[in-house]
């Protein structure tokens, strides 16, 4: 998997991260917003395990934490 950006970021100066990409859409923003704190707030799984899940993802896909 590449960490490599395929899309700029909407907001000059700033370097292409899922954030500045999504500010090409604030419609798309807002509802990832929106589904991420629930994903995080609400759940069967403990947010330590949600964190441990996390952390691990990002180190198999070497995103660079």
């Amino acid at each position: 998997m590449s960490t490599t950006p395929r899309l700029a970021s909407a907001i000059e100066g700033k370097a292409a991260s899922s954030r500045s990409i999504m500010a090409h859409s604030p419609q798309v923003r807002a509802a990832f917003d929106q589904m991420y704190a629930t994903l995080w707030s609400r759940g069967a799984v403990d947010v330590d395990v949600k964190e441990l899940v996390r952390l691990r993802n990002a180190r198999v896909t070497d995103c660079g934490l």
